[in-house]
Order: C-alpha cells, then structure tokens, then sequence
C-alpha cells in the first residue's frame, strides 16, 4: 500500500492519478478531506505501507508528521519526500530514515497545478540508484520527467534556487508589463515579442495570460514561494554567497497582504496597486529649475507664463504655462519665490527647451536667467516636518497630487532623503485618481491649456498680457474646445497608455495615464473628443493593433 501526506494543490491531483493508476493508495491530510481513500489513523496506515510520499507544506509540517510516523517506519519501507523543504530538514529526513533502516529519496517537483492535473510533473531526485530504480514506475505516473542528481540534498537544493530564479523572473516580468503600459505598450504585444527574446521562459508564457484577467488564483502560492526563496538566500548565506537578488524578492513578496499569501505568487503584481491617500515624502527625482531674478523679473515673467507671478508673494508654489504665439504649451512648469528670485521647475527633459524658450524673450530686461537644475534636489512631503526644513535651502506650499504638500530644495548631495517603497507610485495613483494632469502624459507640446481643464489651477484672466494670451481669452470667450480631460474607470488590469476609446467603432479619444487603486479598481485619465461629450462608456482598442482589450467608463 502507498500513503500519501498532504491533499493540498498538487497533493490532491497527484493522488487522484495514482488512484486512475490502479495503485493502492491511502491519503491523509492535516484537515481531513472528503475522499473514499482518507485515514484518519495516521500511524496506522503509516505501518501499513509500504511507501509513504509526501506533499506537505513546509519543514515544518513535514518534521511534525514524520515525527508522528517514525514508531511506524521500519526495514523496507520508502519515504519519498516531494515537499519544498529546507536542506537541513532534507538531511535530517535522510539521517532518521538510515537509523530506522528504511529508505529516503530526496524528490522535490517543478510545475504547478496545470502540470500536476496533467501527470506532467519534473521531478528533482536525490538518493540511492537502486531504490530510485525499483520505484521509478510509481513516480511516472505523475511526472513526464525525473531528473537524476546525486545524493541528498541536491534535489532540493536545485528546487529552491530555481525557485529564486522563477519568483525574480516573474517579479521582474510584472514591473516590466507595468512600465510597458505606462508607455504605451499593450502588454499583449509585450507577450508576443519577448516570445523572441532570449529572456522568455515557461513562467512568463503561464503567468501574463492570468495577470490580464486579473486572476491570481494559485498554482503556486505566494507564502511558499516566499518560503523556498527563503530557504535560497540561506543557502547563499551559509556559503559565502551574496544574495541582494533573492532578499528583494523575498521583501516584495512578505510585503503582500495576507489575504493574497494564498493566492498565485505572481500577485506580487499587486504591489503596483495603491490605496489611496497621501504618499510618504517622496523624491522627485532629476528636475529642470531655472532661476529668474533681478529688478524686472516680475514684469518679465508674467509676460512669459499664464498664472499670475504675485500669487508666489505669500510663500505658495504655483502652476502655470508656457505657451508659443498659437497659445499653445512649450512647457508647464511650478513657480515659487525665495528672497526676491523666483525658481521655474518642470519636467527633466523640458531643461533645455525652457531656457532657450525664456532666454529668446530677455531683450531690454534687467533680469538673470540661470540654469540651477544641477544644485538642488526636489523633495515634496504631504506634510510640514521640521527636519525637512532643517536640510533644505528654502520650501513652498505646492498642490501636485491632490492635496497640499510642501516642496523642499536641498542642495544637491546633501540629501539622504530616499521615497518609500512604493511611493512613486502611490503619488501617481493619486493623481490620476485626482485627476491632476502632468508633463507629458496629459500636457504637451500642441496642447491649449482649457483642454486640459487648466484655467483654475494654472491661468489668470486678469493679471494682463502674456505670450499665447490672446488665444485662451477667445477660448475662454467661446466657451469650446475640441477636447477635454477625462477621469475613466477600467475594466481590466494592465490596460496600456495610448489606448483608444471607441464609441460605435469610433475613435472617441484616448488614455494618457493609467493606474491601479487597491484592492481591484483601475482609473485612467484621457481626452475625450468634443463630438463624443455626451458618451459615458467605450470599448477600448489596443493603440496600434486595434484588437478590443476591454471597456471604459466616466468616473
């Protein structure tokens, strides 16, 4: 007779082909499952068989149940341990099985559920030729491969760091599909070209179908794939071997909620997925600043952008535009005053344009321009923290996200200031869901301010002339634009920026930023074209293909 330990995902599958195989099999598991070949009786039927082959969990479990079962081992009986277990357990399986005078195979697996309903398991295998020869049958019937590798614990020390490799493969995966989407790659077509790519691999091929359906049922859970890369990094420990790789994987995958420890390892995905509510301080990382100063920089600067320069007088940052003659944007930048000089700080890759674009107009003006992007870093907290002040040069109220925050100018090199796991993209959570546009998803070159629903937060109608000025008043006069900002919500994960909204098989318009709110909510902000206005729902198309990927409404 041949016991089986554990009717878990795998267990339970591996034990109904050995039933469909004729063999005859006892099962047992901690709670009891509803099976006609179910004991109760552990020790008994542990005396009765004559091969014991083990599914449990941990080493934990496995030391607990082996323990229970060594007054019933004797001469002649096999155990042959399939459980994910650490090598010292492995070596302390292999030491009390020789004392007893029965045999040990060292037999972790590599496939999940798919592959276990499928008999089409690997197994790693470790033990005495002979033993593994008179039992190779049994293991066939649930496996297409066995792998021979020497003596204990090979087996399971391969099966552990393989099990490093895949959840650093699949970690790395989920952050690239979402850094794809945020750039307009529909992970679809991510799929189909990293299918040509030197580093495709099984896990990609049976993980990103699920992940676009939003389904992290298990077949291969998060707590024991934190638990084998565990049992990794200790292996790299106790032989001199640095491990940064597997202490990240492990950290992403611990960081999970516990509600999701159960479900599919690939959940780590979710960690891109934000409550709302306000970020920790958050680095924002390289950013242009100018500096304009001098006895005409407020005359100056207030024919060059849309808001009114003197709002900066009561220590608050404000927003504004630089547009060209069309009224269209060049740039859209932050400003705030410090000591009579006043600080333009805008998205990294607009630095040289925007001087060159402030410079063309400095004719007769007693004012100095100076490029400073290189002297200070930006920190903005969604709270007023002395600290911050102590290592900043001079801060300013600002309303980037959502709510009011403080940005901090530290000199560059003095800040030991890092963002939060995870803080960037709580941040951008929040301003989607705020809808909040930013450069250069929602703002960009060709651009009309009103489109973009700027004319509260960022122009003034009454401060006098600027670059671009006749145009938005006309806007402002006619009262239509041919596009607006939109707030959406999906109905799929992993919906790609660039995508089109349809009505009626019709390019209403499309997504600019895309993000995930915890615990199952995508929001999206986009344009919206004028002749559609009066729509609430769209078929979304992947930007280039055109293939429907799922549907979109107003929010």
């Amino acid at each position: 007779m041949t016991l089986l330990l554990g009717l878990g995902i795998i267990g339970s599958r591996c034990a109904d082909h050995l039933t469909a195989a004729k063999i005859d099999l006892k099962t047992w598991n901690r709670t009891p499952k509803n099976r006609p070949d179910s004991v109760k009786d552990l020790p008994a039927a542990a005396a009765e068989a004559d091969v014991i082959i083990c599914y449990l969990m941990d080493e934990i479990a496995v030391r607990d149940v082996f323990s229970q079962i060594t007054p019933s081992l004797a001469e002649g009986k096999t155990f042959i341990n399939h459980a994910t277990i650490d090598p010292d357990t492995t070596m302390w399986l292999n030491a009390q099985c020789r004392a007893l005078g029965c045999h040990f195979l060292d037999c972790p697996f590599t496939g999940s559920k798919d592959a276990s309903a499928g008999g089409n398991l690997v197994y790693y295998l470790s033990g005495d030729p002979e033993v593994i020869e008179k039992h190779r049958a049994l293991l066939e019937i649930t496996s297409r491969e066995i792998v021979f590798l020497g003596p204990p614990p090979a087996a399971t020390v391969v099966k552990v760091t393989t099990n490093h490799v895949t959840a650093a493969l699949v970690q790395a995966m989920t952050e690239a599909l979402e850094i794809s989407r945020r750039h307009g790659v529909d992970p679809r077509a991510w799929h189909e070209a990293a299918k040509l790519n030197g580093c495709y691999a099984g896990a990609i091929g049976m993980k990103i179908p699920t992940l676009l359906e939003g389904d992290y049922s298990p077949h291969f859970s998060t707590k024991n794939m934190l638990k084998d890369v565990l049992y990794s990094s200790e292996l790299g420990r106790t032989s001199g071997v640095a491990t940064p790789i597997a202490k990240q994987v492990a950290d992403q995958l611990a960081c999970l909620k516990p509600e999701h420890q159960e479900n599919d390892f690939s959940s780590t995905y979710l960690l891109q997925q934000q409550v709302t509510g306000k970020p920790s301080t958050l680095n924002l990382g390289p950013r242009t600043m100018l500096k304009v100063s001098g006895p005409d920089s407020v005359r100056f600067l207030n024919g060059q952008i849309t808001n009114d320069v003197t709002l900066t007088d009561s220590g608050k940052s404000i927003s504004a535009c630089v547009l060209n003659m069309k009224g269209k944007m060049d740039a859209f930048i932050h400003l705030s005053q410090h000591e009579g000089a006043f600080y333009l700080e805008t998205d990294i890759s607009l630095r040289s344009l925007l001087f060159q674009r402030l410079d063309r107009y400095l004719i007769a003006d007693d004012v100095e321009l100076e490029d400073i992007s290189d002297q200070f870093d930006l920190i903005h907290s969604p709270e007023d923290i002395d600290a911050l002040h102590r290592i900043g040069s001079f801060t300013s109220s600002a309303n980037r996200f959502g709510w009011d925050g403080l940005d901090i100018f530290v000199p560059s090199g003095n800040c030991e200031i890092e963002s939060a796991p995870f803080a960037e993209s709580q941040a951008e959570a929040a301003r989607i869901l705020n809808g909040i546009p930013k450069w250069p998803n929602e703002l960009f070159p060709g651009l009309l301010p009103p489109e973009a629903g700027l004319e509260e937060t960022a122009i003034s109608y009454t401060k006098g002339c600027y670059t671009g000025q006749e145009v938005i008043s006309r806007m402002k006069r006619a009262g239509k634009i041919n596009r607006k900002l939109v707030k959406l919500t999906l109905n799929k994960p992993l919906i790609p920026t660039k995508a089109k909204l349809l009505v009626d098989g019709k390019e209403a318009g499309f997504i600019t930023s895309v993000a995930s709110l915890y615990p199952d909510q995508e929001i999206a902000l986009g344009y919206l074209k004028r002749k559609f206005e009066d729509a609430s729902v769209f078929q979304i198309a992947s930007p280039y293909g055109g293939k429907i990927i799922g549907e979109s409404k107003l929010r």
